[in-house]
């Protein structure tokens, strides 16, 4: 099965850590209370100019919509065309599609999952297996489900693990976690059936792995996991990644020049702890969650409603 865990490792889109230069490690992989979860923990970082770097981050973010939204295989099929003819209008297109599947609903998470996203790439390194975005038929409608699903095959087990990716941003740090260990708990423990949270993404991933998968061998096996009547679906196992973002009142002002990233790291650092026992809290409300395998990974912003607010601006 080495072959299966090279293959999916082909679907993982590099990148040169790119968003390292604009947010700050707090804390990493760190051990969540009385729980199989790990905390990571960040913030954004602040440039020689005592400027936060949050605009900045946010248009990081748009560049990243096609890698996001769009399958895998058109993102191949435009790189080889590229390539052959040195002509980047099928990239131009990919990202007139990509931006026309986003809604501008003014309560859009959208920028949350993307980031995200980012962050599964960079730090976890869990190729996305499909793309949610593809599935939508309106740029004004959300699609309704976990917002990403990541995949990485356990040659030690024989399993393949399913990441299901949840984001949430709201200004109360408990308002966003509630809302997420409230929507991966369905995910992570129903039962497999017909009624089950799981089973519309599950449906929607067999019958849309062709469009992300450039490899026939690949998809022939994968699809094998998500087929019930085939016995290495009883070697899929779920998983989660969370991204959790929320107001927090002690970054400088914008008229204040003088604070570095350290200080706000520093000052971090004397909160950070508290939040993991909130997420262990959090997650120990429902039953068995706290046996499960989850990465968490926190960032606070001056504001969500100005992280929202300046990020529809971008797309528009």
């Amino acid at each position: 099965m080495d072959r299966l865990e090279n293959a999916i490792d082909r679907l993982f889109i590099q990148s040169k850590g790119e968003i390292k230069s604009r947010i700050e490690e707090v804390s990493f992989c760190i051990d969540i209370p009385e729980t199989q979860a790990k905390g990571y923990c960040y913030c954004l970082k602040v440039d020689a100019n005592g400027n936060l770097r949050l605009m900045d981050l946010i248009e990081f973010i748009d560049t990243k919509i096609v890698e996001y939204a769009i399958p895998k295989k058109e993102i191949d099929e435009a790189r080889q065309y590229f390539n052959e003819t040195q002509s980047p209008s099928k990239v131009e297109q990919l990202k007139k599609k990509a931006k026309g599947l986003f809604t501008n609903l003014e309560k859009t998470g959208e920028g949350g999952e993307i980031l995200l996203y980012i962050l599964i790439q960079e730090f976890l390194q869990l190729p996305q297996l499909i793309s949610k975005m593809s599935l939508k038929t309106s740029g004004q409608l959300h699609y309704q489900g976990a917002d990403g699903v990541h995949i990485k095959y356990d040659t030690s087990s024989k399993c393949l693990n399913l990441y299901w990716a949840e984001a949430k941003m709201y200004s109360k740090f408990s308002d966003a976690i509630t809302k997420c260990f409230e929507s991966i708990n369905g995910f992570l423990l129903n039962s497999q059936g017909y009624k089950s949270i799981q089973e519309r993404d599950l449906q929607l991933i067999t019958s849309n792995i062709h469009a992300n998968v450039n490899d026939k061998n690949l998809e022939s096996i994968l699809v094998r996991y998500f087929d019930k009547d085939d016995d290495l679906s009883n070697n899929l196992v779920y998983k989660a990644v969370c991204f959790i973002g929320f107001d927090y009142k002690k970054y400088p002002l914008r008229d204040d020049l003088t604070n570095t990233t350290e200080d706000i790291k520093k000052e971090i650092l004397k909160t950070h702890n508290k939040w993991y026992r909130s997420l262990s809290n959090k997650i120990r409300k429902h039953i068995n969650l706290e046996k499960k395998e989850i990465h968490v990974f926190l960032l606070p912003f001056p504001s969500v409603e100005e992280f929202r607010k300046y990020y529809l601006e971008i797309l528009d």
